[in-house]
């Protein structure tokens, strides 16, 4: 065992010397990765929630170990921080809506029996509504289908099942594959079009699955990015409903729920019903304004033309803080990845073997709905200028298999950089590079959950290491006794050798693909 351990040790010392320009295994230590996360992910740092002491106090030792390691701040006022405000609200657990028929009047509480969707921007509604019952909720030409159909739905509710007609025909809404109206967001987009004012809809078997685990999250504050522009002026309101509330609200115009389904999948049509009855909202929402901040460092090119561009390294600092009285460290949720990034700034910093420069960012806000990454990437001008040729993410990587992490998105808008993650893969630590979540027909959309997102979308490749660690996923119990070291001293070997391969490259990294729409 301990001669095998000797010849792995050879191994990585002489494929590091081949790539890269000295010893790294010198540089990058265990121990240092081990010591930064017993103090990000300790009880002091009370879960560093976004907006509060805790993300305050990891804003200052996550800057002092830069300071400490070179890495000099990217803000020309000579600061790490990008301050932003975000909008802090809570829903009253009161909160709920009612139908009434004649003089029968039946409740729905809210996070119980529904829950209003992010997004919704209307801070009171007390006032009562019509219903209309319009099935899936499609409008359709090219297939002939329209459920709004000689159906008058201006200033009134609209009730709206999940997923869309089934069929095995691809001529008619794609087949098996969902098509695009299938999406919620289609689906609300329709029903503004056709005049409603708000949306109650059936959450689909991924959606009902977590409703148990979202009750907490729902009775706690919502954050969000203060909007730009013109504020929805149809105050448009809509509202997840779980099986058993859809059915309730159904009951009241004496319609069973399992009888309207078979009837819908005989013939995928589905006949309109206006509810007999007065649908009312008792809706309250408390509004604050706070402030977070992502953190960015650099470390400057050595070519004095390639400078100008840059490589980004990320990794979101937050987590979720304190909830009944139990502190939410997030060793894995995502210590692990600003670890591990801190240890990779430390080892370009002390190199200073990249022609391009370097950001090293730290994002705020990740879970609340990667608030700091689309903050930075829709303000920062070096995005505008298309400077930054690419990003690389790391959320969640300290668990599970020493030699295996889930490579997501390398290949979505870059050939070139898929071959450039496995070529130094290769030649280094040699992990099981796991694709599995590049599937675009994967439920859990990886791509689109993570800060690598909001660059992507910007048309900048990127690549999202992820270990898939979900037994003490959002748990007071992921800790730092539980994670992996060796594997995230190996994942700082293969992102140092990943950002100096972009960084040294002769040409910018080719991007040939179109940007995948979320």
């Amino acid at each position: 065992m301990r001669r095998l351990s000797y010849i792995l040790l050879f191994s990585l010392t002489f494929f590091s010397i081949c790539i890269f320009p000295q010893d790294v295994s010198k540089i990058i230590t265990e121990l240092n990765i081990k010591i930064n996360l017993e103090v990000l992910a300790s009880d002091l740092f009370e879960g560093r929630e976004a907006t509060t002491r805790g993300e305050k106090l990891a804003q200052l030792y996550i800057i002092s170990q830069l300071k400490k390691a070179g890495v000099k701040p990217f803000f020309e006022n000579g600061s790490y921080l990008q301050k932003f405000d975000v909008n802090v609200s809570k829903t009253d657990t009161n909160s709920n809506f009612t139908f009434k028929v004649d003089d029968k009047e039946v409740k729905f509480k809210f996070t119980d029996e529904f829950f209003f969707r992010r997004g919704t921007n209307v801070e009171k509604l007390n006032s009562s509504h019509k219903l209309i019952f319009v099935g899936y909720g499609i409008t359709a030409p090219e297939f002939n289908y329209d459920n709004y159909k000689d159906v008058d739905v201006n200033g009134k509710f609209v009730l709206i099942l999940n997923g869309e007609p089934e069929s095995d025909r691809e001529d008619f809404f794609n087949g098996k594959q969902s098509s695009n109206y299938y999406k919620i967001l289609e689906k609300i987009k329709n029903a503004k079009k056709h005049g409603a004012v708000g949306a109650l809809l059936l959450a689909d078997k991924q959606l009902l699955s977590f409703w148990p685990r979202l009750i907490g999250y729902l009775k706690r504050p919502n954050f969000s990015l203060p909007s730009k522009g013109q504020v929805d002026k149809q105050n448009f309101i809509s509202a997840y409903l779980n099986k058993d509330s859809f059915k309730k609200l159904l009951t009241t115009q004496n319609i069973d729920f399992d009888k309207l389904l078979e009837e819908i999948k005989e013939d995928n049509e589905t006949e309109t019903v206006e509810f007999d009855g007065v649908l009312k909202f008792n809706y309250n929402k408390s509004k604050e304004v706070r402030q977070s901040s992502n953190i960015v460092g650099i470390i400057e090119g050595n070519d004095p033309i390639l400078k100008n561009e840059y490589v980004a390294i990320g990794a979101h600092y937050d987590h979720l803080g304190v909830i009944d009285d139990k502190v939410y460290n997030g060793a894995d949720d995502n210590g692990s990845g600003t670890v591990t990034v801190m240890e990779v700034a430390k080892t370009l910093a002390r190199t200073k073997a990249n022609k391009r420069s370097v950001l090293i960012v730290f994002h705020a806000g990740e879970e609340k709905g990667l608030l700091g990454s689309r903050y930075l990437t829709d303000n920062l001008q070096l995005i505008k200028d298309k400077k930054i040729v690419a990003q690389i993410n790391l959320d969640m990587v300290g668990r599970m298999a020493t030699d295996s992490i889930y490579s997501i998105g390398s290949e979505k808008l870059s050939s070139e950089l898929k071959k450039i993650v496995e070529d130094v893969n290769s030649k280094t630590v040699k992990f099981h590079l796991d694709y599995k979540y590049d599937d675009p027909n994967d439920p859990n959309r990886f791509y689109y959950r993570s800060d690598h997102y909001s660059y992507a979308k910007h048309g900048i490749p990127i690549v999202f290491f992820f270990d898939d660690m979900r037994k003490d996923y959002h748990k007071d119990t992921d800790e730092v006794y539980k994670i992996n070291f060796k594997k995230l001293k190996k994942l700082s070997w293969l992102v140092y050798g990943i950002t100096l391969r972009i960084a040294n490259l002769d040409h910018r990294l080719i991007v040939d693909k179109p940007v995948p729409k979320g």
